[in-house]
């Protein structure tokens, strides 16, 4: 390391007590100077001393400086995302992040193929490719019953999802859907069920890092009566496809009148099929974060999160919802079963239970929202080989990032 930092922030990074493997890492205020000049992030000693170029992404972050240690000035603030290779349990790494052009625009970030892109098809679909290659298409199109995620490759290139399978045809790869919604149904494709339509897609953020698409949709009756709003947003990172992230960021609002959720098993905040070579008959599993297995132990249970994991064409691969700590009646239940239906469900408490007493409908005046976040992890091997209980604690608790100097 030769060259000394001029102008800008050097940050540290700590593992804290667990090891991480390509962990995201974000600093809510780097560097100064506005998005709109970019920041470039390096490796750094704790002296300050630069060496190689970080990929990074910058994007805007609200800041009133009300934090003095934020690390921000008045000419603007950011944040700063970045992915951390290899990080062990109680060390510290240090990052310089600089104002001026992002390193992902020079040599860090190696050929724009390496990057993740978002092809927008108005009207149609927002294509996500990672490294070249396609990771899913977000699908919007007229004349479906809503959005959804198909197809999605895990690793190998195989597919990991099963798209509209005969038993259930609603049942469409990855999706946001509730089958009581001021007693409309939002969940099957019966006759007289609800719509999501989306309204408006946009991409949010492409690059060396990650790609975010935001998608604003209407839920809306047979009839057309407009019942509320749904504001998502998938963020989709720069990781190899035998460990893949989504993050999916979901608001329900009630724009148009107030909304009651009724109690019900046929809903999934977010829903996945998986494909039918990982069905439990198949030879695959369920597993939750207290170690019970497959439908027995898993379904209507409480969990922080569930994988299901199987044969695919490339070997063994597993996909993993991970709950959040504020999202309604965390730890979530689990509508998840051994043909393959995968759903985080917080509302069909009474068929989980059997009791009837126990409700899981839940109401929210005209103006209110209820936000859920979750995060996909799609990966090989079992959960144990895919370390699935470490990705969550990088999600839930990821490494702490301090300014230690200006």
């Amino acid at each position: 390391m030769s060259k000394s930092l001029k102008k800008g922030t050097l940050l540290m990074v700590e593992g804290g007590p667990h090891d991480r493997e390509n962990v995201i890492v974000r600093s809510e205020c780097g560097g100064g100077g506005g998005c709109d000049t970019g920041h470039s992030l390096y490796e750094a000693d704790e002296s300050g001393k630069i060496g190689a170029p970080v990929p990074c992404q910058c994007e805007p972050a609200s800041c009133g400086h009300e934090d003095e240690d934020c690390g921000c000035d008045e000419e603007g603030c950011s944040q700063i995302t970045w992915i951390v290779p290899s990080i062990k349990a109680g060390e510290r790494k240090f990052f310089a992040v600089a104002p001026g052009e992002e390193a992902c625009e020079g040599e860090a970030c190696g050929a724009e193929a390496e990057h993740v892109h978002v092809n927008l098809l108005d009207g149609e679909r927002a294509d996500i490719v990672v490294g070249g290659k396609l990771f899913t298409s977000y699908v919007v199109k007229e004349g479906i019953a809503r959005p959804y995620c198909y197809p999605i490759y895990g690793p190998g290139g195989a597919e990991v999802t099963n798209f509209a399978p005969k038993d259930h045809p609603h049942h469409k790869s990855m999706y946001v859907a509730q089958g009581s919604v001021n007693d409309q149904d939002n969940w099957s494709e019966m006759p007289g069920h609800a719509s999501t339509v989306n309204q408006e897609l946009l991409v949010l953020g492409q690059g060396p890092v990650y790609g975010e698409i935001f998608a604003i949709s209407d839920w809306v009756s047979a009839s057309g009566e407009e019942l509320l709003e749904e504001y998502t947003s998938i963020t989709v990172y720069n990781l190899p496809d035998s460990g893949r992230i989504m993050d999916w960021d979901i608001t329900l609002a009630a724009s148009y009148q107030g909304i009651h959720f009724g109690d019900t098993k046929e809903a999934g905040t977010l829903s996945v099929r998986v494909a039918a070579s990982m069905e439990v008959p198949n030879g695959g599993t369920i597993r939750n974060s207290y170690g019970g297995i497959n439908d027995d132990e898993n379904w209507g249970k409480q969990a922080e999160w569930v994988d299901y994991y199987g044969p695919v064409s490339s070997g063994v691969a597993g996909i993993t919802i991970m709950d959040t700590p504020g999202n309604l009646r965390y730890p979530t239940y689990w509508h998840v079963r051994g043909y393959g239906l995968f759903t985080a469900n917080c509302w069909g408490i009474h068929d989980f239970t059997g009791d009837h007493s126990k409700r899981g409908d839940y109401t929210l005046s005209g103006g209110e929202e209820l936000n859920f976040r979750y995060r996909v992890y799609i990966h090989e091997g079992d959960t144990d080989q895919a370390k699935v209980a470490q990705k969550y604690l990088d999600y839930l608790y990821p490494p702490k990032v301090t300014v230690i100097g200006k």
